[in-house]
């Protein structure tokens, strides 16, 4: 017995030395030389590396970088309109990405916003991402201190943007933003207040002007207008000289210096303008007014109708607004003026907003990443216009789904049966120093300050300083 034991030990032991070998041997490299990084530290005589799995073909994996994105951004509200939509997408692509974060800064009204901007650039501390407009006035000094990012159009073929959305991102044929939006100016009015007070949708400013008696005789106020921000009144007084003259050429002359602003027909519009005001348009101190508290006063039913653009065509979705206001929201065209040749179905539209990349950016790829993704038409572009937020710069009519509200539907129309598009609004052909002052002169206009004839001379000399500087660079 004692033999057959010793016997026995001996060949337990030859068996797990040769066990032993035959591991470590599997813990080497294969023949053909392929480095595996499983443990790094032990490498062999071809110099790769041991892979502790077994797998020879499994590929490198290493981390993904940690990356944090900052988005700045003019939608201030999360919970609604572009802002909701905005933070749908970003909490979306961060779950699809657990190694990227974006921290969202937000600023409104724009004209804070803007004036933040001016400040980040002065410093070349730009955030990754930027709420941005396609205009000449707010990207040349972006551009010209070289804090933008280029994007490259060839990848974007599958973003089904609408022709001509990309020209107002574009500076010296390179591409510095995305548009997300097709904007154009109308009024939204109250459908329910309407019928209530027997008024019919205005088609003519004589209607318009009879419907603000109605409306104050029962204390409403006919009109909610952001007075504080010139750039609604810029948009209005665009409008109209359309409607006064017929053709979008009249302020487009005036801007490239082949024409001018000293003319009747902006003489004409002006005067046409001072008529809503005088006729109390829109209620006491409008001035004073800012687009927080205008898009409330209608929200909340004190006021008939509201002046801007189609991007707020989500307050019929809007839960803080009430039942009874978000169920009746209509849009309509802005009314023929007697006696001049503009129709109502010429619309002043644009592409408005976007966003751009910082150039200066730790993470630049990343970020242009994100905003690529973001508008892949799945995501932006099916997200707002499902929702009922806005239209999009992009093809929508794959996500057209039967269910859309009231007031998209009277935007489809007005949208798709005008007969003319403005383009790019006048003031955003300005140069940052001359559009301030051309702000000014249309709320001196308004507030009784200048003359129509003197608002004419004024804008005309600020347009001609406009050109000068442009030409000179």
């Amino acid at each position: 017995m004692v033999r057959t034991t010793k016997w026995q030990k001996a060949v337990m032991l030859v068996l797990i030395a040769v066990l032993m070998f035959s591991l470590a041997a599997c813990g080497g490299n294969n023949n053909d030389g392929s480095k595996n990084t499983a443990n790094s530290g032990q490498t062999s005589n071809n110099g790769g590396n041991s892979n502790a799995s077994g797998d020879e073909n499994a590929p490198a994996e290493e981390p993904a970088e940690d990356i944090e994105l900052t988005f700045f951004t003019n939608n201030s509200d999360r919970t609604a309109g572009q802002g909701k939509m905005e933070q749908i997408l970003i909490d979306k692509y961060m779950e699809e990405n657990p190694n990227v974060t974006i921290k969202v800064e937000t600023l409104s009204p724009d004209p804070q916003f803007q004036d933040k901007i001016k400040v980040y650039n002065a410093s070349n501390k730009l955030p990754d991402i930027i709420t941005a407009w396609g205009n000449e006035s707010y990207l040349a000094p972006l551009v010209n201190n070289k804090a933008l990012a280029e994007f490259d159009p060839s990848e974007l073929g599958d973003h089904k943007f609408v022709e001509g959305s990309l020209d107002g991102f574009t500076i010296d044929g390179k591409l510095y933003g995305l548009p997300r939006n097709s904007d154009f100016f109308t009024l939204f009015y109250n459908k329910q207040i309407f019928a209530d007070n027997g008024i019919e949708v205005p088609a003519t400013q004589a209607d318009l002007l009879k419907a603000f008696e109605t409306l104050k005789a029962n204390d409403i106020i006919p009109i909610a207008m952001d007075g504080r921000d010139a750039w609604v009144s810029g948009i209005w007084f665009d409008t109209m000289v359309q409607r006064v003259s017929g053709t979008w050429d009249t302020s487009k002359q005036a801007m490239d210096r082949s024409g001018s602003y000293d003319v009747q027909a902006v003489k004409d519009a002006a005067t046409n303008m001072m008529k809503w005001i005088d006729a109390g348009a829109f209620g006491e101190g409008f001035l004073n007014t800012d687009y927080g508290t205008a898009r409330n006063l209608f929200g909340q039913g004190k006021a008939a109708m509201y002046m801007m653009g189609q991007w707020e065509m989500g307050m019929a979705t809007d839960e803080n607004f009430p039942a009874e206001v978000r169920d009746n929201i209509g849009a309509m065209a802005f009314p023929a003026i007697d006696g001049g040749k503009g129709q109502t179905s010429d619309l002043t539209a644009w592409f408005g907003g976007g966003y751009a990349v910082s150039n200066n950016s730790e993470h630049k790829e990343a970020a242009m990443d994100f905003a690529k993704w973001m508008f892949m038409p799945e995501n932006w572009a099916k997200g707002v216009w499902e929702n009922g937020i806005t239209f999009p710069a992009q093809t929508y009519e794959a996500f057209i789904t039967g269910n859309e509200t009231p007031v998209q539907n009277d935007l489809s129309d007005l949208f798709n049966k005008a007969g003319s598009y403005s383009g790019t609004v006048s003031q955003d052909k300005f140069t940052p120093d001359t559009q301030k002052s051309y702000y000014d002169a249309i709320q001196k206009l308004e507030g009784g300050a200048l003359s129509p004839e003197e608002f004419a001379k004024e804008i005309d000399q600020f347009a001609d300083q406009s050109a000068q500087t442009k030409s000179a660079k």
